[in-house]
């Protein structure tokens, strides 16, 4: 039987199934499951040093509160809570009685993606709405002092990288840096960003451009978040349903001057030459936005790594295909997300790139079946080919059947030069000749 992905929790739990849940966990401890005993150990703090189940004799409060931290929450009554309140909200919006919670000042939501528009709108908000999602992950990222010339090369990248006519590329970008710039005339911008690069890189301008300018709305603030009780595997709001975005209003916080100092360096660091800078700042753990730092790790990782060459996307990439044999580039890509990317950041448009560029590789590691080349990229078949197999097993490296031409952020990766290069070793990247 094939595997089978679960689907990505939107954050709604049913209080029902949790008693459920601990009822099952007290009876599977009663009959000596070492699954639920590792549960107790792992999650109840009178459990932590047992050995054995006649150690330990748990009632239905402890499979409870065992229940509750794995799902993220300190304690039973606390996870009551978080469930009633989802389902209160829930019920007003059946109900269509959501009042505008950010009704009070004319307001701004700011999102680098359209992903919780319209379920803001679902749940009560009545604020405007600002996409601003230039992908700094991909492509070159040069310093914005010419704002024209910037804007300039992200459309180029944007247009050959995605598809999209150039014109196009560029006047969305005009328009979303516009919309930024005047976005110091509302009276409160709220910040909606979740814990990837993707995500972070685009914070990270953001709050350096309100740190250049210094043109400050009355109320800026800030939503940001990696994780959510109930789901185990976060990987970002858009998955959320509006009832649980609803919850999150309460946890904005108000951005500081450190908050924009942090940001402004980060960008200088991220459009340097060089990523001395970025580790300089990871290694001090931004712990204005903590976020921030495992983000940028996650970010320098797609440079080179020493073993083989490529970067952290492609070598999961060719890990799954190796496991999985010949699968659709969908099933690839979910496969990615769901199970492999240990930060997951990157849309299905921008992963279409990434393979891509190894498709028309001089020597490809992976190659399509012919009869899907015409069908949606979703669709298309994909298998490794020798040289992909010989990559996985570190038998040659990328960069000597391969000339390297490509950007991480500011830092340009060009062959018959010395390469920032990923070392897993070190932890971070260093210098080496090629």
């Amino acid at each position: 039987m094939p595997n089978q992905r679960k689907p990505i929790s939107d954050g709604r739990l049913n209080f029902e199934q949790q008693k459920k849940l601990a009822k099952d966990l007290l009876r599977e401890y009663k009959c000596n499951s070492e699954l639920a005993l590792r549960r107790f150990q792992q999650n109840h703090p009178q459990a932590s040093n047992i050995i054995d189940f006649p150690a330990f004799q748990p009632k239905l409060s402890d499979a409870q509160l065992v229940i509750a931290r794995e799902n993220g929450l300190p304690s039973w009554t606390k996870l009551k809570q978080h469930i009633q309140s989802i389902e209160q909200v829930s019920l007003d919006i059946a109900r269509g009685i959501t009042k505008a919670f950010d009704a009070d000042l004319k307001t701004l939501h700011l999102r680098c993606g359209s992903d919780i528009q319209h379920k803001l709108v679902t749940a009560g908000f009545s604020g405007d709405f600002l996409e601003f999602a230039d992908p700094y992950c991909q492509g070159a990222v040069p310093p914005d002092s010419d704002l024209s010339r910037f804007l300039g090369i992200r459309a180029n990248f944007i247009s050959q990288a995605y598809g999209i006519t150039l014109k196009d590329a560029r006047n969305r970008l005009e328009r979303e840096y516009s919309q930024l710039h005047l976005s110091h005339q509302y009276e409160r911008v709220v910040l909606w960003f979740e814990h990837d690069s993707y995500d972070q890189l685009i914070l990270a301008y953001v709050l350096h451009h309100f740190w250049k300018t210094q043109l400050f709305p009355q109320r800026l603030e800030l939503i940001c978040i990696d994780s959510f009780p109930g789901i185990k595997r976060f990987v970002g709001l858009g998955h959320l349903s509006p009832e649980v975005l609803r919850t999150l209003w309460e946890q904005r916080r108000p951005l500081t001057r450190q908050d924009f100092q942090l940001g402004h360096q980060v960008w200088k660091a991220l459009t340097a030459s060089s990523p001395e800078a970025l580790i300089q700042i990871i290694n001090a753990e931004t712990l204005e936005i903590p976020t921030m730092a495992k983000a940028l790790r996650r970010h320098l990782q797609e440079l080179p790594w020493v073993n083989n060459g490529l970067s952290l996307t492609q070598q999961l990439t060719l890990e799954i295909l190796a496991d999985e044999g010949t699968i659709t580039a969908g099933k690839l890509f979910g496969n990615l997300v769901v199970e492999k990317e240990p930060l997951p950041y990157l849309g299905d448009t921008m992963y279409w790139y990434i393979l891509t560029e190894l498709l028309q590789s001089k020597h490809p590691p992976i190659e399509l079946i012919p009869e899907t080349t015409e069908q949606p990229w979703n669709q298309r078949l994909i298998k490794l080919t020798d040289t992909g197999r010989a990559l996985v097993k570190e038998e040659v490296n990328w960069l000597q059947l391969n000339n390297i031409n490509r950007w991480v952020g500011g830092i340009h990766l060009i062959a018959g030069q010395s390469l920032w290069m990923w070392s897993s070793q070190r932890n971070q990247p260093v210098l080496q000749q090629t």
